[in-house]
């Protein structure tokens, strides 16, 4: 029988030391200076650092922007504000090779007045200006500490950069003060051309057992280092688990879209040291990313089985899990591999929660469809309109995939029971056990087999029964009956009984033939 894996204690679990940030020369970037930069940051006047050799370790620099207030003068390639705009910039000509930036602020809840914009410097020339999206709808992460999160744009990845300039400005004429802006490297490993994927589960042939789980790359497979899960305090690195799982929400990630295969480990690492040590939150925000080319990505930690309480879809993460599309479709179409892929996760994490791809509920008092995209929730352009204009399809594509597969023993048999109102919420959905299946609902577990068919243990013997195992005492064959003095259950290698004297649960094992 599988068990709840174990959350406590981890190997390490110490908070990572924070970098000392280094001294660096910053040139405030004022008026024309957003189209060309200042007499030292000219094109070609910074000799490039070097590249690093194929395994290039992971680094982490910040700095700070210097706030100014006026007016940004209307030039090509300049963000046009109106009088009475606000604005703070830097610039750094020479930095550590980085691959991907982003830029933070103090919390504020009207991050829609803020506007970034970055260009980076590779080979002693620099690229165009670039927008940088403002995303503050995915956090609060509930698990993070208090006054340690920040507003910020999404992470961009820029590739192979050594130099960056920065404009943040605000539409409202307030100055914003703390703004940071950081450099990532994440480094390469060995792995990245080729991840190793999770093996697809294969359903037992003698039953109607859910959708399998698709191949998805576990943070191990993308190089996930699980120290920085302590970064923000020993309580981030426990993974929060929400009551069930009922609803997904459908994201992108508002980057490039002309990133490699290889290229993709090495971003959602980027993307994972952002969203810690950037945003302050405990994790990735999200609980499985896609790429262009098809391939999930398992994102916060916890158990993929599990439904994991993750940082995606601000006053809305509770009872939903999070799947982001790795690019900006706003701009780009979605490919048909990233669209089959994510109909195959939504489809896997929803027929193992009874769950409907085609169905309304009301989540956190709003009425939405089982299957949504972020801006259903909240004022924001995610999942971009081509990514959005395609959850139709999504949809259709999940309702096909899951078929008729819902009708499993186990959901027939909590049906029987009364079904949620009796046996409670999905926790752990139904998955493959050392001799059947079982799913963890909130007050029973149903274990199936073919030899003993569904029953549940509950209570006391339930939690006895997550202890010892099915090594030895098997599969239940009983619901619990009352005896004379206690209660009793029967497994195929035994019995627990329960005494109502002292209150306490024993196990009677069959003597071994």
């Amino acid at each position: 029988m599988s068990h709840l894996p174990r959350l406590a204690p981890f190997l390490h679990r110490l908070a990572l030391p924070r970098l000392a940030l280094p001294r660096l020369a910053l040139t405030g970037v004022t008026g024309l200076a957003l189209l060309a930069p200042a007499p030292a940051l000219q094109p070609g006047s910074a000799q490039p650092v070097a590249t690093q050799s194929a395994q290039l370790g992971p680094s982490y620099e910040e700095f700070p922007l210097r706030p100014s207030s006026g007016v940004l003068r209307q030039s090509p390639g300049a963000l046009r504000q109106g009088p009475g705009t606000a604005y703070a910039s830097a610039a750094v000509s020479r930095t550590k090779p980085f691959s991907l930036v982003g830029v933070t602020w103090p919390s504020r809840a009207d991050s829609q007045h803020v506007e970034v914009k970055v260009r980076v410097q590779r080979n002693g020339r620099w690229s165009a200006w670039e927008r940088l999206p403002v995303e503050d709808d995915h956090a609060p992460d509930p698990s993070a500490p208090e006054g340690v999160e920040r507003s910020g744009t999404e992470p961009y990845w820029v590739g192979d950069a050594n130099g960056v300039q920065v404009s943040l400005t605000t539409t409202d004429g307030r100055t914003i003060r703390d703004a940071k802006v950081a450099l990532i490297q994440p480094g390469t490993l060995a792995t990245d051309a080729e991840p190793p994927a999770t093996a697809q589960a294969v359903p037992l042939a003698v039953s109607a057992a859910p959708y399998a789980m698709p191949p998805i790359v576990t943070r191990r497979g993308w190089g996930a280092d699980e120290r920085l899960r302590a970064y923000n305090g020993a309580a981030c690195a426990k993974p929060k688990y929400t009551s069930t799982v009922q609803a997904a929400f459908v994201h992108h990630t508002v980057d490039r879209n002309d990133y490699t295969r290889t290229q993709v480990p090495a971003m959602v690492r980027g993307m994972y040291a952002y969203h810690v040590k950037s945003r302050g939150w405990c994790d990735l925000g999200y609980n499985f990313l896609v790429d262009r080319f098809g391939r999930a990505f398992e994102g916060r930690y916890g158990g993929m089985h599990l439904p994991v309480l993750g940082a995606h879809t601000g006053g809305y993460n509770a009872n939903s899990f999070g799947v982001s599309m790795i690019g900006n479709y706003e701009t780009a179409v979605p490919s048909t591999a990233a669209l089959e892929m994510t109909a195959r996760i939504i489809a896997w994490k929803m027929d193992a929660n009874y769950r409907s791809p085609r169905t309304t509920l009301v989540l956190a008092g709003t009425k939405l469809l089982s299957i949504s995209g972020h801006r259903d929730t909240t004022a924001t352009a995610c999942p971009g309109k081509n990514l959005y204009a395609a959850l139709p399809w999504l949809r259709q594509r999940t309702h096909i995939l899951m078929g008729k597969s819902v009708a499993t023993e186990i959901y027939r048999f909590a049906l029987r029971l009364g079904g949620f109102p009796v046996v409670g919420q999905p926790v752990w959905g139904e998955h493959a056990t050392r001799t059947g299946r079982a799913t963890y609902f909130g007050v029973r577990d149903i274990h199936w087999s073919v030899a003993t068919g569904p029953h549940s243990v509950m209570g006391s013997f339930r939690t006895l029964f997550r202890k010892l195992g099915d090594s030895r005492l098997g599969l239940p064959t009983t619901e619990m009956y009352s005896v004379q003095g206690g209660k009793r259950q029967d497994f195929q290698g035994g019995s627990m009984v329960w005494h109502t004297a002292d209150r306490k649960v024993y196990v009677q094992y069959k003597a071994l033939s």
